[in-house]
């Protein structure tokens, strides 16, 4: 199973019996809100009991659906996977489970870069997503393949496709991996995983 699935387990173990999993979870995409400048694609907001969620995504899903649609899925392409980060993000919003669920401003761009390739100096690095800034940033120290890594860095998008999914789950546990940005603090605060979003609110 893949790291979405064991999210969405712990999460449907959390919130058993409380009357969540019946609620409603509004998708919808917000063009003119700040955004994580690492993944690419536009936002997919979730939003629940008035809280909001990022999932930063190229294939974008409006929809209105319950949590439960997530349990026992099988979240067999992209669209779903990034609906499930979505709804994940507005309900840990909502109950609290993690911080961080919201961008930093542009104006903490340059200092979050920066940090973040002074967290990776020396390490060769994996994208596991579509990351644009990180590959001009990071420059040689991107390999074009997982098992040449020290380090991954992953993006919301980088959860979602097939072939991201599959190289987080051979990978987990094996190689170092921070997560980046709001679109992935659900999955990282549920799963006790390294997190990277020092500016994030």
């Amino acid at each position: 199973m893949s790291l979405l699935h064991d999210a969405i387990r712990r999460l449907e173990t959390i919130i058993a019996d409380s009357g969540c999993e019946d609620g409603i979870v509004k998708l919808c995409v917000n063009h003119d809100t700040d955004v994580c400048q690492y993944p690419k694609g536009v936002c997919m907001e979730g939003h629940f009991g008035g809280q909001t969620g990022q999932f930063i995504t190229r294939e974008p899903v409006r929809a209105n659906t319950r949590i439960s649609f997530m349990f026992g899925a099988p979240l067999a392409n992209p669209k779903q996977r990034g609906a499930a980060g979505a709804i994940i993000n507005a309900v840990s919003a909502f109950l609290y489970l993690t911080r961080k669920l919201h961008p930093c401003t542009p104006d903490r761009y340059a200092p979050c870069l920066a940090e973040l390739s002074r967290e990776v100096a020396g390490k060769r690095i994996y994208l596991v997503g579509p990351m644009p800034v990180l590959e001009r940033a990071l420059g040689s120290q991107v390999v074009d393949s997982p098992e040449a890594a020290d380090l991954f860095l992953v993006a919301g998008d980088g959860m979602t496709t097939d072939a991201g999914v599959a190289c987080i789950d051979e990978y987990r546990g094996h190689k170092q991996m921070i997560f980046l940005g709001p679109s992935t603090a659900g999955v990282s605060g549920l799963l006790n995983l390294k997190h990277w979003c020092p500016y994030g609110r």
